[in-house]
């Protein structure tokens, strides 16, 4: 029962798990994510585990179409809801610079150094969300560090890992998870105490 318990352990840690410790940018740097992430260029993570690193600069125009959702932003509702919209609209830019424009929502459904598992969805939104934070167009929320479950807690097959903002006033976090759909789709933002345990759309 102990070796059980250990094989489990070890296999919730692996793939699309793991323990995520201090901030955001402690964990991009476990994950060999050095780059500097600013609006001039940022690094792009695809090929599963973040094994192939794109660096990406967009135009400012470019920038004017990820910040649009938020300019009639008054709540942290709505700027959830923008949140969503701006991702998308990252991940269509950013696809048709780096070839990736063609992920699949999932891991398996389409395999290939193009295509995203959850740890580079995650890092990739979490990046997506810092640049915005740094730019100031968060007024609500802050950029959590990535948060994984595991399949004794969620009751889901295999361990997932996704992107977190934080709410300022509350304090409460939501998982932003774009690893379910294909590339250019808004994220599911769920509260975390529901993903955690293994919510799905």
């Amino acid at each position: 029962m102990k070796r059980l318990f250990t094989v489990i352990t070890l296999l919730s840690l692996s793939a699309c798990g793991g323990t995520m410790q201090g901030g955001y940018e402690a964990y991009l740097a476990k994950k060999g994510v050095t780059a500097p992430v600013t609006s001039e260029q940022f690094p792009h993570c695809h090929g599963y585990g973040c094994h192939h690193v794109a660096n990406v600069k967009l135009s400012k125009a470019g920038w004017r179409t990820i910040e649009k959702p938020f300019r009639k932003v008054k709540t942290a509702a709505e700027e959830r809801a923008a949140i969503a919209a701006s991702i998308a609209l990252f991940e269509q830019a950013v696809g048709k610079l780096t070839g990736t424009d063609e992920d699949r929502g999932g891991t398996y459904v389409e395999v290939g150094v193009l295509q995203h598992d959850c740890v580079d969805e995650s890092i990739n939104t979490t990046i997506y969300l810092a640049l915005l934070e740094q730019r100031k167009t968060l007024k609500f929320h802050t950029t959590g560090t990535p948060t994984a479950r595991i399949f004794i807690t969620s009751g889901a097959l295999g361990p997932h890992q996704t992107a977190v903002i934080r709410e300022t006033e509350s304090g409460m976090a939501f998982a932003v998870d774009s690893w379910f759909h294909d590339n250019g789709t808004a994220p599911e933002i769920v509260p975390m105490d529901k993903w955690i345990h293994g919510w799905r759309p």
